[in-house]
């Protein structure tokens, strides 16, 4: 591998979220290790992460076309969006080109290079619904036979990088002809260290760190915090279009006066350190980052076990009790009120979670005769 590598990430967006902080956690690394680094979003509106001025920062105005619309149907980018793109490529001429982590995988079809699709999540679901409904069982089977064509076309033959090893295992049988490995998403300790508190209380018993959308299920979570008869605090960081819905349940729970919602938090550590426990309770997850930076801020997690991810970031915990069965309120609630009620003691294997491996991972990718 050549000693000074030139790196180009297109992303969908920076909005915030654990998929685009792990990113830019990526390309800092990369910067702070004497590479070029790249970076241009898609959607280049609602900027939420801070980018470093030494990373080359491209914001250029693409379709709406290029970063909205169901990713596995048939899509088309504009002709003047890809003459941007190929003009960017020939500009920049990297030796690494990372897609993340949905729409632009839709690029691989029109450039050219050492091309890796980073998948943060599971794309393509490969289990149907089960219903008695006939239009409903229609609708599902037609749902998979689209999804699952335009899946196998779009990311057969490409190299593909898996947060944990229930994609890579379930996608290689999808994708025989695609190369495929796992690399394991890491914390940056460092950056941690100087954002978070070096004196703090616990202020509040639970915390929930996500995206309010339907993937991340935060009604779970409030749904567990009310039954649960220990938990008297929780506080939600994050935003998104189910905000107001999630505070009417509130209301309906007869809980308001004891969920506290303060929006995005750009720096989140602060809040997590003063939490007791933090809940996860996705209905899917590629790695839940957020795991990890509690974990390492000497908070458990009580997560649903949804992937294999989250099963290895608390097995390193030693939390492994902590893995509750997707979907059961009950059960998130219980696990709320065992945590509660004993002492947390932190666990050395933490250290584990960090991204140096995870860098070196990715630095691989550059050396186009590695073997996998």
């Amino acid at each position: 591998m050549q000693d000074k590598a030139k790196i180009l990430f297109i992303v969908d967006h920076l909005q915030g979220g654990g998929a685009e902080k792990i990113l830019l956690d990526v390309a800092i690394n990369f910067k702070k290790l004497g590479h070029d680094v790249t970076i241009m979003p898609l959607n280049p509106h609602d900027i939420k992460m801070h980018i470093p001025e030494n990373i080359n920062f491209l914001q250029r105005h693409f379709d709406k076309t290029a970063y909205s619309g169901k990713l596995l149907r048939k899509r088309n980018l504009l002709k003047s969006d890809i003459e941007i793109i190929n003009q960017i490529i020939f500009e920049t001429q990297p030796d690494l080109i990372i897609l993340s982590h949905a729409f632009a995988f839709c690029i691989s079809n029109y450039i050219k290079g050492n091309i890796w699709l980073w998948m943060h999540g599971e794309i393509f679901k490969s289990s149907r619904a089960k219903t008695t409904n006939p239009f409903r069982w229609y609708k599902e089977y037609r749902r998979y036979y689209l999804e699952k064509k335009y899946f196998i076309k779009l990311f057969n033959e490409k190299n593909i990088i898996t947060v944990n090893q229930d994609l890579e295992k379930n996608y290689k049988n999808l994708l025989p002809d695609a190369k495929i490995l796992t690399i394991y998403n890491g914390i940056d300790a460092t950056s941690i260290d100087q954002k978070k508190l070096l004196k703090y209380q616990k202020v509040w018993d639970c915390i929930f760190v996500g995206r309010l959308t339907n993937e991340k299920q935060a009604e779970h979570t409030i749904k567990a915090f009310a039954k649960s008869k220990k938990a008297k605090s929780l506080l939600i960081v994050g935003d998104g279009a189910l905000k107001q819905n999630l505070q009417e349940l509130c209301k309906q729970l007869n809980i308001e006066n004891r969920v506290e919602f303060i929006g995005w938090a750009e720096n989140p550590y602060p809040y997590i350190q003063q939490s007791k426990l933090l809940i996860l309770s996705s209905a899917s997850e590629g790695y839940g980052l957020v795991i990890s930076e509690a974990l390492y801020l000497d908070v458990p997690v009580v997560a649903y076990n949804v992937s294999e991810a989250i099963s290895h970031q608390l097995t390193i915990a030693n939390l492994q009790k902590n893995l509750v069965t997707p979907q059961d309120i009950d059960e998130l609630a219980a696990k709320i009120d065992q945590n509660l009620s004993q002492e947390y003691l932190p666990n050395s294997g933490k250290k584990l979670l960090t991204n140096e491996q995870m860098v070196e991972s990715f630095l691989k990718l550059i050396n186009k005769d590695n073997n996998f």
